[in-house]
């Protein structure tokens, strides 16, 4: 299993814990931006002020969730309502994936297909946590075979409390 943390992430640090912590991926962050770029002007969308300011953040750091009030925070200029309007165009043009947290905040990353990973939710303090694990995809490959499904897409969500030195945290 694979386990990227956000904050080490966007933060450059390269600590490594007993899973390995991946660094942000700038060939998939360029690719996206390129899509974005594409799909937008593809779709007869102007390249407005606070569009383009959104558009750079998810670029660099939208391989984790952001919520309209995390974006707010990194971008004081922008106005609410052209967040939630951004936010709401890139899902819709399926540049952006929306997910839900536990309590019903929306955040949203990048959809990409080389970006394709769970979350896990920790209960105690809400935080999700991204993952890979390539036995759950075989799993949930198996299941569509022996459903006779061809998968269009999938998402899971692992919630429960932190084991920490054998004591829930």
């Amino acid at each position: 299993m694979e386990v990227q943390t956000c904050s080490d992430h966007t933060a450059g640090n390269q600590s490594h814990q007993s899973d390995t912590v991946r660094p942000m991926d700038r060939v998939l962050r360029d690719q996206w931006l390129e899509q974005a770029d594409e799909t937008l002007s593809s779709n007869g969308r102007r390249a407005g002020p606070a569009r383009t300011a959104i558009v750079e953040l998810f670029a660099r750091e939208g391989q984790c969730l952001l919520s309209a009030h995390d974006i707010l925070e990194r971008l004081p200029t922008a106005s609410p309502s052209s967040v939630y309007r951004t936010l709401e165009e890139l899902y819709g043009l399926k540049l952006l994936s929306r997910f839900i947290d536990h309590d019903g905040v929306a955040r949203y990353e990048i959809a990409h297909p080389r970006h394709h990973h769970h979350h896990f939710i920790d209960e105690a303090t809400g935080s999700p946590t991204p993952f890979t694990d390539e036995g759950l995809e075989q799993a949930i490959n198996d299941v569509a075979r022996r459903l006779g499904v061809t998968l269009s897409g999938h998402d899971v969500v692992i919630r429960g409390h932190k084991v920490v030195n054998g004591t829930e945290s």
